[in-house]
C-alpha cells in the first residue's frame, strides 16, 4: 500500500494543471486517493483485524501487523503535506492525527506481547518513525497554542515511538538511525516554532490559515 501509493502521489501532484483546484485535497485524484485507503482499511477480513492477536489469543503476524501499519502509514503520505495543524478544522490535519494515533494503538498492541521486535519487518520501525514525526507537529502546535494538556498527552506518545525505536536500535542500525532522525525532526520543528513565537504576526497568520 505504501510502496503503491508514494508514486500515485507524486504523478498526482505533477499531473496538476492550472485549471484544477488550488487546494489539491479538492481534486478527483486526491478524493479518490484517500477513497482507496479508507476502502484498504474496511475491507479487511474479521478474522485478520487483530494481527498482535490480543482478541484472539493468537500469535503476532509480522505479516498481517505490518498490512495493518501501511494504509495508516499511505494515509500520512497523502496528508501529511497538507495539513494545517493549527487548525482544529482542517481535514487533513484530523486525517493525519487519526492515522498516527492508529498506528500507536499498534504499537501500544505489540507492547503487551513477548514477541521480539527483531523479527518485524523494517516496514514496522518506518510506520513508528512517520507517526512519530506527525506528533511531533501537532506537539510544537500545541505547545504554541498553551495547550498544555493536549501537549503532555502528545509528548507522552512519541516518547512510546521513541522507546520502540530504541529498543530496536539497541540492536539494529536501522532502529538507531531513525530514532537519530526523529530527535532532529523533533529539535527542528521546535526550533521553528521558537522562532514563530518570537514573530506573532506570523504566527497568527499561520494559526488562522484554513
Amino acid at each position: 500500500m505504501a510502496g503503491w501509493c508514494s508514486p500515485n502521489v507524486s504523478e498526482f501532484t505533477a499531473s496538476m494543471s492550472p485549471e484544477k483546484p488550488s487546494d489539491p485535497r479538492e481534486t478527483k485524484e486526491f478524493k479518490e486517493l484517500n477513497g482507496l485507503i479508507n476502502a484498504f482499511i474496511a475491507c479487511i477480513p474479521k478474522e485478520f483485524k487483530d494481527p498482535v492477536g490480543v482478541t484472539t489469543g493468537a500469535k503476532l503476524d509480522p505479516t498481517l501487523y505490518v498490512a495493518h501499519l501501511l494504509p495508516h502509514m499511505a494515509m500520512i503520505t497523502l496528508h501529511d503535506p497538507h495539513a494545517n495543524v493549527y487548525s482544529a478544522n482542517d481535514a487533513s490535519a484530523r486525517e493525519l492525527l487519526l492515522a498516527a494515533r492508529m498506528i500507536m494503538e499498534l504499537i501500544y498492541s505489540v507492547c503487551g506481547t513477548a514477541f521480539d521486535l527483531l523479527y518485524l519487518d523494517h516496514t514496522s520501525s518506518t510506520a513508528w518513525f512517520l507517526a512519530g514525526a506527525a506528533l511531533i507537529r501537532f506537539l510544537a502546535a500545541k505547545t504554541a497554542q498553551g495547550d498544555e494538556v493536549e501537549a503532555a498527552i502528545l509528548m507522552e506518545e512519541l516518547n512510546a515511538v521513541k522507546f520502540m525505536l530504541a529498543n530496536l536500535g539497541d540492536r539494529t542500525g536501522i532502529g538507531l538511525r531513525q530514532l537519530k532522525l526523529l530527535n532532529m525532526v523533533y529539535k527542528l520543528e521546535m526550533e521553528a516554532q521558537a522562532r514563530a513565537q518570537s514573530h506573532p504576526t506570523a504566527a497568527k497568520i499561520s494559526a488562522i490559515n484554513p
